[in-house]
């Protein structure tokens, strides 16, 4: 009798400890999500305000990523890649600030400046170009998945403002590129570099001519950094 009472003893537990796990589901993939957010002090549609921060931040949602669920994976792994895609994005967006107002030519420009503007319309584009791959790849979850879309906020509605906002990134990048070639090409530019390191270096004349546009800029951007 004593074995019997304590076998249905066991087998009582045993549902009570089964019916108090939680099941790695889509949602329980969500809420490992939210953790890592609360952690960063971000939400699904804000992010980092440092480089560091968004790459640590990136590898722990590409390791999140790999979380075994007993369902909702694929669903899982839509709202893990946006994630990841606008992260990157995110990263992209800061380093392409990293020179200020002399990476634009909203404010004004100098041709001296070039490189910089250039540098940061190529970043700026590949920012861009992760947005619209993030724009795309929430479409397609709203597509296929409504339902957990909705859940986490991410609706067609996100996705129509996500675009709006790289389409402003990409179009402005588009108008320094146009701006700082039409008006400052390689030559001239160079012709700049080279009048500059005549007055503020000892080489000589002849190695001044020498010198290709990318060669001048090399020079101009250690005079700059001593300066």
């Amino acid at each position: 009798m004593v074995i019997l009472l304590q076998k249905i003893l066991l087998i009582v537990t045993l549902i009570i400890i089964a019916g108090c796990a939680q099941s790695k589901n889509f949602s329980y993939g969500i809420q490992e999500i939210n953790k890592l957010n609360s952690k960063y002090g971000t939400t699904m549609e804000t992010y980092p305000k440092n480089i560091r921060e968004i790459n640590l931040m990136l590898n722990e949602f590409k390791e999140l990523k790999k979380l075994e669920l007993e369902n909702g994976k694929e669903p899982f792994n839509y709202v893990i890649d946006y994630k990841i895609l606008n992260l990157e994005s995110e990263n992209l967006y800061i380093e392409s600030q990293k020179y200020g107002s002399a990476a634009t030519t909203k404010k004004g420009f100098g041709c001296k400046s070039r490189p910089f503007i250039l540098e940061s319309v190529a970043l700026r584009n590949q920012s861009a170009k992760k947005g619209f791959e993030a724009v795309d790849l929430l479409r397609e979850f709203n597509r296929k998945y409504p339902k957990e879309a909705d859940s986490v906020g991410l609706s067609e509605k996100a996705a129509m403002f996500l675009n709006a906002t790289f389409y402003i990134i990409d179009n402005d990048a588009i108008k320094d590129s146009n701006t700082i070639n039409r008006f400052c090409s390689k030559n001239r530019t160079l012709e700049i570099y080279q009048e500059e390191l005549r007055k503020k270096t000892n080489l000589s004349e002849e190695s001044i001519k020498k010198l290709s546009y990318e060669e001048a800029v090399d020079i101009w951007k250690q005079l700059r950094e001593a300066d």
